[in-house]
């Protein structure tokens, strides 16, 4: 297990102060865990790692975003990250992919049990059947919107 670490560079960014920093950096045979740490250092981020981040990477970048080289490693070993605040999780993509799936799942189950609330608004100066036409395109897929004709009053049921 040898790490061979020739280069590590970092150039000040142009006149922009939100330009990523530019670095350099030439690698062989590098573990990808050491690589991501020196990522988070350069970006100023804490890192995590899932388990199944492994293998070892070689790399020759010059003078190059430190995110945009961050990239091209997960990119060629198959993997993404997710960033939550100062945050960033390291997984394989389809581990990632599982996660997102699962909270939509989960999200799609929220709203299918969310109770429905109705609310009665009374139309002045229009007919209440000509706006609920336009009322129907607000609304969810679960949303109805139903006229009350004697009372020109439109009625919808919609989740919060």
């Amino acid at each position: 297990m040898r790490l061979i670490i020739l280069v590590v560079t970092l150039i000040a960014g142009s006149a922009l102060a939100a330009a990523p920093k530019r670095v350099s950096f030439e690698f062989a045979n590098a573990d990808v865990h050491s690589v991501l740490r020196i990522f988070s250092e350069v970006g100023r981020f804490n890192l995590v790692t899932s388990e199944a981040v492994s293998g070892k990477v070689t790399l020759s970048l010059r003078n190059v975003p430190w995110d945009v080289a961050m990239n091209a490693v997960l990119a060629a070993k198959g993997l993404g990250f997710e960033r939550r605040d100062n945050i960033v999780r390291v997984a394989p993509l389809s581990q990632l992919a599982d996660e997102a799936a699962m909270r939509a799942r989960i999200e799609e189950a929220k709203f299918l049990a969310a109770p429905l609330k109705t609310t009665l608004i009374p139309v002045n100066y229009a007919n209440a059947a000509e706006l609920a036409q336009q009322v129907k395109g607000t609304l969810s897929s679960r949303g109805t919107v139903s006229v009350d004709t004697r009372t020109n009053t439109l009625i919808i049921r919609d989740v919060e």
